[in-house]
């Protein structure tokens, strides 16, 4: 019996990149994904990919209205919802000084606020049907170090960290968990700058574990946290990133030990 059997998960930001790799994992698992992403290509093209296991929907996280109406759809075509993964966010790079408003909100707006929008309306399903679920968020290392120049990113993912530790506190009483990935370097389609491979070699070089992080090694890890395995895990975080976060003192001019 895989583990995800007769389960169902909505994976936001779902079209590409973590979110992608995860529904394919899920529904190779077992389950059935649905893929909600405003990428109407992308996203369909994946549920085609995927086969009778997946499905799309179009889904605005900043918008309550189709939050909710995500979570209808997916209850509506597959009768039930047991996880939901929160990797949709968008990008506003830029220094703090010159970072226009609507730079700012846009990240905030679907990082954090489409994150709180998309747990509030399934745990609302959660507890009017008396289920238990099970969410895990994506926050980033940029969430627990400050990413200089990248506008409101850190701020963003360091909110999703506190948001679902909260989240996980408050519906811990209804067998409803809540708890965070925070990947390191990634290589999805939102890290470019990494098809360089200079760049993507002087990453691993400072990676202690000597490589970039790929979609599959952070999907792993948010299997783990819907699965029963993690069923006494929650309002926590875990960090994928190959040891990066914690090897500050690797890098210190004058250290002669390895």
């Amino acid at each position: 019996m895989a583990r995800f059997d007769d389960k169902v998960c909505l994976i936001t930001g779902g079209a590409s990149g973590i979110g992608a790799e995860t529904a394919r994992r899920y529904a190779g698992e077992g389950g059935r994904a649905v893929i909600g992403d405003v990428d109407e290509e992308r996203g369909s093209a994946l549920a085609d990919e995927i086969g009778s296991g997946a499905a799309f929907v179009r889904i605005d996280v900043s918008d309550p209205a189709s939050c909710a109406a995500g979570i209808a759809f997916t209850t509506e075509t597959f009768g039930r919802l047991d996880g939901l993964v929160n990797s949709a966010i968008r990008m506003g790079p830029g220094a703090l000084v010159e970072l226009t408003l609507d730079d700012w909100k846009k990240v905030v707006d679907s990082g954090l606020t489409g994150t709180f929008l998309m747990t509030q309306a399934a745990g609302r399903w959660w507890m009017d049907q008396g289920a238990q679920g099970a969410v895990v968020n994506l926050s980033s290392t940029g969430g627990l170090q400050p990413y200089n120049l990248a506008g409101a990113y850190s701020t963003t993912k360091a909110g999703v960290i506190m948001l679902s530790k909260q989240f996980g506190l408050e519906w811990a009483r209804h067998g409803i968990r809540v708890n965070t990935v925070c990947p390191g370097h990634t290589e999805t389609p939102l890290t470019a700058y990494m098809r360089d491979p200079a760049v993507k070699q002087a990453r691993a070089d400072v990676t202690p574990l000597n490589r970039v992080g790929q979609p599959d090694d952070i999907a792993e890890g948010i299997l783990y946290l819907l699965s029963d395995e993690a069923s006494y895990v929650t309002s926590s975080e875990l960090v994928i990133d190959g040891g990066m976060s914690t090897s500050l003192f690797n890098h210190m001019p004058g250290r002669k030990w390895d």
